[in-house]
Formats: C-alpha cells, structure tokens, sequence
C-alpha cells in the first residue's frame, strides 16, 4: 500500500510540474531541436571556453541568425499583406474588366478544344466584379482582426523568445548533464537511449530536411516573384514555404494562379517563366535538397510521416506542431518496434533454451 501511495505521489508532483511549465512548452520544444542541430557547434565552442561562455556565444549566434531576421522578415509579411488588401480597394475592383481578360483568352493559340470552353463559359462582368469586391471587404476585415490579434499577441511573442534563449542557454551549458540524470533514472528495461537517438535524428531531420528545403522553396519563390515584377514577393514567399509542407503539389497552389493571371494578363513569357521555375527549381527541390538536408541531419523521415505529422501538429498545436507532429508519430513507430522486439526475445530465448 505504501508503494502506491509512493506512486501516487510521483505522478501528482510529475502533472503539477508538466501543468507550471505547460506555458514554455513551444519554447523548450524550439530549444531542444535548435540546440540538437547546432550541437556540433556548441561542443567544438566548449573546447576552447568555459560552458558559460560557450552558451552564451550559442545564444549570441542564434539571435543574431534566427531571431533578429525572423522579425523583420514578420514585420514585412504584415505590410505586404496590408499593401496587397488596400491595392485590392485602391483598384476599384467594380471597374474590373471582365470583357478585356476573355479577349486576351481568346487572342492567345489555344486549341480549339479549350478555345470552344473559354467561348461557353463567359462570366458575367457585373457578378463578379461585386463578389471580388465582396471578397476584398471580408479580406481586409479580415486583415484588421488578424492585426489587432497580432498587436495583442505581441507582448506574448516577445517572452516566448526571452523564454526560448533562457532555456537554449542552459541547454547549451547543462543539457549534457539533464541528459544523464534522466537517462539514469529510468528504468534500462525501457530503453530511453534510443529513444532519445531516435527523437534526435528525427529532429535534425525535420530542422534541416523539412524546414531547411520549405525556407529555401519560400526564397526562390520570392525572389522569382520579384524578379518577375510580380506584387508582394515576401508574402508570396511565405506562402511558398508553409504550402511546402503539402509534397508534390503544394507549391503550385501559391505559383499556378500566378502563372496562369500573368498568361491571361498578356505577360505569356513571364508565365511560362514562372511555370520553369515552379516546377523545375522550386518544385525539383522537395526531391533533391530535402533528402540531402535530411541525411546533414543525421536521419531521414518518411514522406508520410512528415506530410501527416506537420499538417496534423500544425492544426493541433499551431507552429510548434512542425515539430512535434512528426516527432509523435516517430515515437509511436518505435515504439511499436520496440514492443515487437521485446515480444520476441521470450519466444526466441524458449527456442533456444528448448535445444539439446
């Protein structure tokens, strides 16, 4: 009885000490895979200094390189986001000519095929130029809500980072020791260690092959939009990136419609351009740069498990979902190897014991 209340015990400070640092949980998450990633760096820094100073160069490094370009790149997807819905206003969009983009349809070599579609289904002028300037209305409703969440929110955002470069700080300096105190106090039959080598890889996985080859799909993208003349290049960058998520087809969804406007536009060039590099360059690199960041990681995740695990983690946990998604779905598989595995040790134990 009095194991239990031992038990019982254990569990109650374990869930009271889990629901006090509930509010940094995004904060240690984005800490431990940082500092997984970087690793190689901060032992390499504490062979030559002290692992004070070795933590604080490590802070100083990744503020420098994530925190501070992180913001400003935020501050400028707000203004082109703002920019793009009152361009959408300033443009009467009542005054839209319809009529102007099916003559430019219809003046361009289509087979007859898709000519006799573009003649059948004309849209009247009217309907749609109230729905687009229906549409712009809810859009910048819209935009004011999310701006006034953002203004809100703010306060938050700034101690999640102080929150995020405290723990990076310690973790950089201690986590070697946390590691072993952990490791040693539970049980060897559950096998922590590779468990804990299994999450590592799986988070330098997704640090370099997920997030590394979505930033790079965001950047060529944006550069491509600018190049191209195209308005709101960050924005359309950031699409870029977070529909990166989606294999395959998800970076069409954000340079498709862009094509397909400027060939409707007159711009044929500029479009069949756009095309070429969306899915030459961007679309190349979900096969090529993502397998070959995955593997500087140290691991490489399957597509399923990286596609079902960001999307659900994203949905359930918002950012930090990138992250643990796809880490809980490794977990699960391990753990499933690792009840296999120990299912069969009897059954093979008894078969050779069994042997003359």
């Amino acid at each position: 009885m009095r194991n239990y209340f031992g038990l019982l015990g254990i569990l109650a400070i374990t869930a009271m000490a889990c629901w006090i640092l509930l509010p940094f949980l995004s904060a240690f998450i984005w800490a431990v895979v940082i500092f997984q990633a970087m690793r190689p760096v901060s032992r390499r820094l504490s062979g030559h200094v002290s692992r004070t100073m070795a933590a604080a160069a490590m802070v100083f490094i990744v503020a420098l390189a994530g925190v501070v370009p992180v913001t400003l790149v935020g501050g400028q997807l707000a203004y082109e986001a703002t920019v793009a819905v009152q361009s959408i206003q300033a443009k009467n969009l009542n005054k839209l000519s319809v009529a102007s983009v099916q003559k430019k349809l219809e003046s361009l070599p289509l087979p007859k095929g898709i000519r006799s579609i573009v003649n059948k289904y004309r849209v009247d002028e009217d309907a749609l130029a109230a729905h687009a300037s229906e549409a712009g209305q809810k859009l910048l409703q819209w935009l004011a809500i999310a701006a006034a969440g953002i203004a809100r929110g703010a306060g938050s955002f700034i101690f999640s980072v102080i929150a995020f470069l405290f723990i990076f700080f310690f973790l950089c300096r201690d986590g070697t020791g946390w590691y072993r105190r952990i490791s040693q106090a539970i049980p060897m039959e559950f096998d922590f260690d590779s468990l804990a080598a299994r999450m590592a890889a799986g988070a330098s996985a997704i640090f370099f092959g997920v997030a590394g080859t979505c930033l790079l799909q965001g950047i060529a993208g944006g550069i491509a939009f600018a190049v191209l003349g195209l308005p709101s290049p960050f924005l359309a960058g950031a699409l870029i990136a977070i529909c990166a998520l989606v294999p395959a087809i998800g970076t069409a969804l954000v340079w498709g419609p862009a094509a397909i406007w400027l060939m409707v536009s007159g711009a044929v060039t500029k479009g069949i351009i756009l095309v070429v590099i969306g899915a030459g360059v961007i679309g190349m690199m979900d096969n090529v740069t993502r397998p070959l960041l995955a593997r500087l990681g140290g691991s490489e995740l399957s597509v399923l498990t990286i596609t079902l695990g960001a999307i659900g983690g994203i949905a359930a946990f918002g950012l930090t979902g990138i992250i643990i998604g796809p880490l809980a779905i490794e977990a699960f598989s391990w753990l499933m190897e690792h009840l296999a595995a120990n299912r069969g040790e009897p059954a093979a134990a008894e078969e050779r014991a069994g042997q003359p």
